[in-house]
Order: C-alpha cells, then structure tokens, then sequence
C-alpha cells in the first residue's frame, strides 16, 4: 500500500440495543460499566421482585401513632410501603408525613432508571431514525432528549394542576404560610412530590455513572440544591413553596429539549423558534417568579407566623430555618443567573447568524446532530470527527497507519 493510504474498516449500523450497552461515550471497565450495560435487566428485577412480594403480601394498614402526630393508617408489609402511601388520616384523603415514605421514593428511583433506559430504546430511537438520525451520538442524544420533554411536561402539567386547584394558585403567596404547619396532604399532591425527589435523585445517578459534560458540577450542583429544597420543604410543612418552585423550574424543561429535538433532525428553523420561546420562559419563570418566591420567604412569613420551632405539631419556623432556606434558594438563583450568562451568548451568536445551540452541554460536532439527508457529500456522506463519515450503511471509521 501507498505511503500516507488509509485503511478503512467499515461498522454495521447502529442498533438500539447497542447504543445502550456501553457508558455513554466514557471509558469500560469496573462495576458500573456493568450496571449501564444492564440497567434494565437489572431495575426490572428489583421491580418485579417488589412486586411479587406485594402479590404475596397484598396490602393490610394498622392504626398507629408511630411517626405521626395524631393516629394514622400505616402499612404493614414493607414491600406494600414501595407502592402504596403510608400514613393515611382515619375519614380523611389526607396523608401524614413519615420515614415510610423513603420507600416510595426509592421504588421511583428505580422506576425511572428502568422507564428512562426503556423509553430511551424502543421508543425515542426508533422515532429519532424515522426522523433521519444517523450517527451513534445522536441517537443517543435525541433520546435522552426525547426522555426528559416526556417527563418534564408530565410533571409541569401536573404540577401546575394541583398549585391552580389549592389556596396559593395563581403566585398568591401569603397563602404559603396561613394556616401553617400544612402537615398533612392531599394524595395526589403527597404522591407528586414523592416521585419529583425521586426523580432528581435518579438525575444524581445518571451524570454521575454517565460520561461527564462540561456543565457536570454545575448540573450536580442544581440537583443537588433542588432535592435538598424539596427534601426540606417537605420535613418543615413547607410543601407549597416547594410545589410552586417546581412548577415555575419545569416549564422551561419542556422547551430546552423540544428545541434540541428540532435540531438534530435537521430543523433550524423550529428549533430556533422554540429556543427563542425557551428564553422568554426562562425569563419569566426562573428570574421574575422564581424571585418573587425568594422575596416571600425572606419577608412574607414573619408578617402572619411567630418564630418557634414545636417538632410535635409539625411547626418548623425559626430563624434558622429561614436563613438556611433562603440561602439554598439563592444558590439556585446564582446558579440559574450562571447559565442565563451562557444563553445569552447563544442569543448573541444566533443574530451573528448561527443557530440556536445550548452551550451547557457537551461539546459536540454540529455534523453529528444532522440526518443523512441534510447536506454532505455526493455519495450522501457526512463528515465528523476523526475521519469517519455517516452515510446510510451506518458509521465508517477510517483509521490510519499510525492509529493502528
């Protein structure tokens, strides 16, 4: 062969079970390589055997005052904790709070490393080739994507539901703290919060076994802040604060990844559009709402509630509390003013005419988020890192002598 030829060694295309097996772009190896090749399998077992106990063990509830305030109906089995809420009040739909409910939390966790890892692989996969999606990267990507404008518009919608249908509906927030200690729930809202702290904690998991963007400690940071906030609210009776920061955090999920589903099938058009929407709610929800929510817990509770601290009735207002909500709040905020910093300059590029392209992200090769169809060479091909080419028989990687 010719000095300065290359050889080239063609891959099959990518298939969706494949795309899965690995860490996602990281190196192999070790437990936890194991544990994303089988995810699935794995969450699924735990899942089932959880749910043969409680075929076993069907539900049975005790009348108790354990953990709780007043007598409540607790669960006997602990296989029935993971699925049922715990601490009923007797001829009411309220529920009390109680260390039962770390069950339903954890059977969410792994509830979700299964529906995500699922979903991801047989149903945003196939749609993202049906769109045009190629490459291995995007694939993944457009997945991941698909996940999160599924979840964050399931919990926005129902999140928004239960603030529009209770007394601090519509950022009426003198009613975060009348009445207070709020310490018993309806179902629907006690389930909610439940599952979104599980979800976040699942989100801790997954950036911390997947490959590492360049916004990590940033994102960690923010879930980390985000499930001590709910964590929080939910001990101290603070529950409708934590309701309304959800609501004002998640809108603006939605947008982010509908835009980058645009993208990666090839749409700039929709996609800056949708970018420039994700903006606005940026905006509003996460600087002017989420604001006014911060000036209500620094100023609003003082003007309706006494400090004291009475860990029997569930009152948990002092001046510590206070500050140490307050401060964990304005971290978020920082963190939010951080990335608003980044957008910006996403705005500023997209009126020196480039598209719209989240900067706290991995860094990617644009050509890698684009269809077969959407431009490259004569033979179809699209060029992307390293030499290799995208065409519709899959990846082709060319290597030369001195990487063999």
């Amino acid at each position: 062969m010719a000095a300065g030829a290359h050889a080239v060694r063609a891959a099959p295309p990518p298939k969706s079970k494949a795309l899965f097996a690995r860490k996602r772009g990281a190196q192999g190896g070790g437990v936890v390589d194991f544990v994303l090749r089988r995810q699935l399998e794995l969450s699924a077992t735990v899942l089932a055997v959880i749910l043969a106990g409680n075929l076993l063990n069907p539900p049975e509830y005790h009348l108790s005052t354990d953990l709780t305030p007043s007598p409540s109906w607790h669960l006997r089995s602990p296989f029935s904790r993971f699925l049922f809420l715990s601490f009923r009040k007797p001829d009411t739909q309220l529920y009390y709070k109680g260390r039962d409910d770390a069950f339903l939390i954890a059977w969410w966790v792994i509830a979700f490393c299964f529906l995500r890892e699922a979903m991801m692989r047989w149903v945003f996969v196939p749609v993202a080739k049906m769109c045009g999606v190629r490459s291995r990267r995007a694939l993944i990507r457009f997945s991941e994507q698909g996940w999160s404008l599924a979840y964050y518009t399931c919990s926005w919608t129902l999140g928004l539901y239960i603030n529009q249908t209770s007394p601090y509906r519509s950022l009426n927030t003198l009613h975060f703290w009348k009445g207070y200690p709020h310490d018993a729930l309806p179902a629907l809202t006690k389930w909610y919060y439940l599952v979104q702290t599980a979800f976040y904690i699942q989100q801790m998991i997954v950036i911390n076994l997947e490959a590492r963007r360049k916004d990590y400690y940033q994102m960690f940071a923010h879930h980390i802040i985000t499930s001590l906030l709910m964590m929080f609210s939910y001990v101290l009776n603070w529950t409708r604060i934590g309701n309304t920061i959800l609501c004002t955090m998640d809108l603006v999920d939605i947008f982010l990844p509908l835009a980058k589903l645009f993208k990666y099938t090839g749409n700039h058009r929709a996609s800056d559009a949708t970018f420039a929407i994700f903006l606005i709610s940026w905006i509003v929800t996460r600087h002017i709402i989420f604001g006014r929510i911060i000036w209500s817990v620094v100023v609003e509770p003082q003007t309706v509630l006494d400090y004291d601290w009475r860990s029997e009735d569930g009152y948990y207002f002092s001046r510590n509390t206070q500050r140490c909500f307050t401060a964990l709040l304005l971290a978020l905020q920082l963190l939010i003013c951080l990335w608003l910093a980044m957008i910006l300059r996403v705005l500023w590029n997209m009126f020196l005419g480039a598209s719209a392209e989240d900067t706290r992200s991995d860094d990617e090769d644009e050509d890698e988020y684009s269809s077969s169809s959407d431009g490259g060479d004569k033979a179809g091909r699209r060029r992307v890192p390293n030499g290799a080419h995208v065409n519709g028989n899959g990846l082709h990687r060319v290597e030369t002598r001195k990487e063999r």
